[in-house]
């Protein structure tokens, strides 16, 4: 798919990446279709997809995807044992792990009012960023959780990502830290 191409072209070295694309469709199909209260938006420079935004309320976007596609995920990771050395790949993997075995399903959708919209995935073509692209689908998802009544938003960005901690920070966004420290929370309130 499309998005499967953007995300892998934007997160070469992301542990859904090294999984195959596969593996990135799949994860995609569920935060689109699964339990979840979902804002996707897309931007497209000559009809050809070149960013998204996914946002919303999202109910076990991770444990979700991991439950839902256990036997293909272990054998994918059987298949390419290498992916074990890599230390960030053998974190991800052992929280989806975690995740996956957890009982508790996720609850049913509610009318109950969230008061913070996350943002679940950015990327942009790396031949498009620094064209906009990114701060549009952001703006637009802003807008959106606006209208929908929330008070802030929130997403994790990896730490080492310079570049988009950069572009958070200039879009008004403010990092979380927790015990003095700093894991890649960023939050941002709505006026």
């Amino acid at each position: 798919s499309d998005v499967a191409r953007v995300h892998v072209a934007a997160f070469p070295s992301s542990a859904l990446t090294k999984l195959g694309n596969e593996a990135v469709q799949r994860y995609y199909h569920w935060q689109l279709t699964g339990p979840h209260d979902v804002y996707a938006i897309a931007g497209f420079a000559n009809e050809a997809l070149v960013g998204f935004c996914i946002g919303g309320i999202f109910r076990g976007a991770l444990s979700g995807y991991v439950r839902k596609n256990r036997r293909f995920l272990m054998l994918r990771v059987l298949l390419r044992p290498w992916l074990l050395s890599n230390p960030i790949f053998r974190e991800r993997i052992s929280l989806a792990l975690k995740l996956g075995k957890r009982k508790k399903k996720p609850g049913p959708i509610s009318n109950v009012s969230v008061q913070s919209f996350g943002i679940l995935a950015i990327a942009v073509h790396p031949q498009y960023q620094g064209h906009g692209v990114g701060r549009l689908l952001m703006q637009d998802a802003e807008l959106h959780a606006r209208r929908e009544g929330f008070t802030r938003m929130h997403l994790t960005v990896e730490p080492s990502n310079s570049n988009a901690i950069r572009f958070y920070l200039g879009l008004g966004w403010e990092k979380v830290e927790k015990e003095n420290a700093w894991t890649g929370q960023m939050q941002k309130w709505l006026s």
